[in-house]
């Protein structure tokens, strides 16, 4: 492993207590060293990709699996089961599900309208 620089953090009490039981219900970050690591470089991160960066809540169950998957090598990471997991819910197929029933509630609403061309039909907005 490689060894870093220390440096003194001080916490408040309420601080600490919260790493310590956020690490007994979630062992995988190791330590409060770790934990401290990981949540600056992902803090970091978060302000300097900003755009393309988005904080989700997930429940724990479903980060454990993740965590499993990721254990056993089927993921590299959370965000690459994550990346994953969007890329393969908005396929192809989907997403044209998606436009076909937009367009049709743009049609419900009036915000479309479906005329006859040339023996085709065209939707054209109001």
């Amino acid at each position: 492993m490689e060894t870093g620089e220390r440096i003194s953090l001080r916490l408040e009490k309420d601080n600490l207590e919260l790493i310590d039981q956020f690490l007994l219900d979630n062992p995988t970050f190791g330590n409060r060293s770790k934990l401290c690591r990981e949540a600056v470089q992902a803090f970091i991160e978060i302000v300097t990709q900003g755009g393309n960066t988005v904080t989700v809540r997930i429940p724990r169950h479903y980060l454990e699996l993740i965590d499993h998957l990721v254990v056993d090598g089927y993921y590299l990471s959370r965000e690459h089961a994550i990346v994953r997991a969007v890329e393969e819910h908005f396929s192809k197929d989907r997403l044209k599900n998606v436009d076909e029933h937009r367009t049709e509630m743009k049609k419900m609403t009036g915000k479309m309208v479906s005329v006859k061309l040339d023996e085709k039909d065209e939707v054209i907005p109001p």
